[in-house]
């Protein structure tokens, strides 16, 4: 019997995804070369989306890039930009607020139309 401990294990290995991981990483070299992508990752409960979101959340931050994450649930699917709003509480609530105030600063106004909260 193995003790439960309340923690998740991911597994270290992705196993049957490398055409996926491929066009990730292709997409990665992309930005890298100033070439904005926006990237949709969609599928059934259960397939491994979180794994591969993670996956490729490892890869760019190991080259250096700044990755932020929003997520939408169900219920949110009624919130426009609800992936973003999720992106900014926790981004609000953490030291990377000034991280991305810096990152912003060209859009700020238009943000703030959007997101009066973040005045």
């Amino acid at each position: 019997m193995i003790p439960m401990s309340g923690t998740s294990i991911v597994c270290p290995v992705l196993i049957g995804r490398a055409p996926q991981l491929a066009t990730l990483e292709r997409l990665i070299a992309e930005v890298h070369q100033t070439r904005g992508q926006v990237i949709l990752i969609a599928g059934e409960a259960g397939i491994g989306k979180s794994r591969l979101v993670l996956e490729t959340k490892a890869r760019a931050i190991n080259q250096g890039f700044f990755v932020l994450q929003g997520h939408c649930f169900e219920p949110d699917r009624v919130l426009p930009f609800a992936p973003l709003l999720d992106l900014l509480q926790d981004v609000l609530t953490t030291s990377l607020m000034a991280v991305l105030a810096t990152a912003v600063r060209p859009a700020s106004a238009d943000l703030v139309r959007l997101f009066p909260q973040l005045a």
